[in-house]
């Protein structure tokens, strides 16, 4: 009962951003548009690869929330309750709704899927969305898009700063 009622809640979060097509959006020029790679799963629907477009000011946005314990224990939270039910509860991409959408979300966990990708980048993608991400920018604070990208930091095997309590970052309420 708890995977239909899943399914259910984030088919009602996802179908508005594929039916309005939130990922395709035109291209101005001096944007470039950032493609991964279509899905090999092998499934009988092939899943739509995501398409990003981001500015050269938004590939260069730095994040103003520092990256400590404290910011991606928050990130992990979002994560948890925003993310997971695609991108997996350790951020593998194998959570049940991507499973069950023959999606294929990137492997969070391995080191290459994020290396190359600027803190601003992952903030716009997060905001923006694609076809088959809705975007979070109505729904999540900026601060909180920020904890975001520092938890997928630490997923990525970065070690965050001690938070030592004498210096708080920004805090979300």
């Amino acid at each position: 009962m708890r995977s239909l009622y899943t399914i259910g809640v984030c088919l009602f979060l996802l179908v508005p951003g594929v039916l309005w097509g939130q990922g395709n959006k035109p291209q101005q020029s001096g944007q470039s548009t950032q493609k991964t790679a279509p899905s090999t799963a092998a499934s009988s629907a092939q899943a739509v690869p995501h398409q990003f477009v981001i500015t050269p000011e938004e590939k260069a946005r730095k994040n103003p929330v520092p990256f400590t314990e404290e910011s991606v224990s928050r990130g992990k939270s979002l994560f948890m309750t925003q993310c997971a039910m695609c991108h997996g509860k350790t951020g593998n991409g194998k959570g049940e709704l991507a499973v069950v959408m023959h999606a294929s979300p990137p492997d969070f966990t391995n080191p290459d899927t994020l290396s190359k990708r600027t803190d601003g980048e992952l903030f716009t993608m997060i905001n923006t969305g694609s076809s088959q991400m809705p975007g979070e920018a109505k729904r999540l604070k900026e601060n909180q898009t920020w904890d975001l990208v520092n938890f997928l930091r630490a997923l990525e095997g970065k070690q965050p700063a001690i938070s030592t309590g004498t210096k708080k970052g920004p805090a979300h309420p």
